[in-house]
């Protein structure tokens, strides 16, 4: 008997004790479908700006902080089935959720053919204080999945974040650019200099927290290239153009 053939037994078994749940909608999955259904697949309001040079994700950054490539996964809307995904993941511990979207948006950006020469992934860093509460950070596990699919590294040591600021979920969008100087640092400019840099993050509402780390990364950093990818932006972000 084949090795393949004793891993498809293996899967059936564990498959009638512990049935496979679809992330976003919890019915049964096959082998096959991997971790997502095919009509939560088709539900997923995606972007595709990873597909377009220009588009409201990296036209957001125009004139502040000079970027290659910018891009979101599906659009954020409030309340609605993949908001509350991500609000699993990122608060109600499902970290698995946010590797396997990581996986699938690394593999479109792979197949895109713009994200090719990027060289290494950063996800944007919780504050310690914050990190030790929440357990991990979601941005790192959509980093591994993404960085997985692409067939590049991760690099979560060389940027901290500096200052534990206030969360920004509940503030205004202009409320969001107070106070987001100095929030980080890089701690090993070494492993980064004059490599392209993919900085990754969850949601881009704003785009304050994630300019402030870019911006950071550019000053200390002006030889290397820089692209981000979020796995989803607001509506508010695709609506300015």
């Amino acid at each position: 008997m084949s090795m393949s053939m004793l891993s498809d037994m293996l899967y059936a078994l564990l498959s009638k004790l512990m049935p496979s749940r679809c992330i976003a909608c919890g019915e049964s999955v096959t082998r096959q479908m991997g971790s997502i259904c095919p009509r939560c697949r088709c539900d997923i309001p995606l972007s595709y700006y990873w597909l377009r040079e220009d588009n409201p994700v990296k036209s957001r950054f125009d004139g502040l902080v000079p970027i290659a490539h910018g891009s979101s996964f599906f659009t954020y809307k409030g309340h609605s089935r993949w908001a509350q995904i991500i609000n699993r993941f990122k608060y109600g511990g499902k970290w698995r959720i946010a590797y396997t979207l990581g996986y699938w948006y690394g593999s479109e950006l792979k197949n895109s053919g713009l994200y090719s020469d990027v060289d290494v992934i950063v996800p944007i860093p919780l504050h310690p204080i914050k990190l030790f509460k929440r357990g991990y950070n979601q941005s790192r596990y959509l980093a591994d999945g993404m960085a997985k699919a692409m067939g590049i590294a991760v690099e979560a040591r060389s940027v901290v974040r500096v200052r534990n600021n206030p969360s920004q979920t509940k503030r205004k969008a202009d409320e969001r650019w107070n106070n987001i100087d100095n929030l980080f640092a890089v701690t090993h400019p070494e492993r980064l200099r004059g490599r392209h840099i993919l900085v990754v993050d969850d949601v881009l509402t704003s785009g304050a927290t994630l300019y402030s780390c870019l911006s950071t990364l550019n000053d200390t950093l002006p030889e290397s290239r820089l692209s981000i990818a979020t796995l989803a932006v607001s509506e508010y972000i695709t609506a300015i153009r």
